[in-house]
């Protein structure tokens, strides 16, 4: 039986920027500088100090709103990559803005996006403060010692998704 209590409740929120960029390359990093959060694995350290020194009201209400979530292989993040649904690759590591002509040749999701982890839907000054932080973090102008931007990337957009947990009986 399922329990009829939990069914349309919301397990997460996640907060999706889609690039025009494979996010496997800079995922985490971009996370930590918007919301100086970082996963057990420690990838962006140096960006999320960076954070919790220009804008540590905001890394302070973030913390109590970010979920760190477990990947694949079981390490706690509070990021993972999402595909931007404009975009599909061909399963050879080649991706493409989808057109009619090319949805053929490249019917496989791209995974341009990244998407943080929220227990509940963060304030509009909160959103605000993480987005700019986005595009600064995409301008390629965010730089450390031990982080080099890879080039600019295209922020084509923010999504707001909510994420349930579904149960069919088979």
């Amino acid at each position: 039986m399922v329990n009829a209590i939990n069914l349309g409740v919301p397990k997460r929120y996640l907060f999706v920027v889609d690039t025009d960029a494979y996010a496997g390359n800079f995922e985490r990093e971009m996370c930590a500088y918007m919301t100086g959060q970082i996963g057990e694995c420690g990838v962006g350290g140096v960006l999320a100090a960076l954070a919790r020194v220009e804008i540590p009201n905001v890394v302070a209400q973030l913390e109590d709103l970010i979920e760190q979530v477990p990947d694949e292989h079981g390490c706690h993040r509070p990021v993972s990559i999402l595909p931007n649904p404009r975009y599909g690759n061909d399963g050879h590591g080649n991706h493409a803005l989808l057109t009619e002509g090319n949805k053929p040749q490249f019917p496989l999701p791209a995974y341009n996006g990244l998407a943080i982890y929220f227990h509940s839907i963060p304030p509009s000054g909160l959103m605000d403060s993480i987005k700019a932080r986005a595009k600064k973090f995409a301008s390629g102008k965010v730089k450390t010692k031990d982080y080099t931007p890879q080039g600019k990337i295209t922020i084509e957009g923010f999504r707001l998704l909510e994420q349930q947990t579904v149960y069919k009986e088979l």
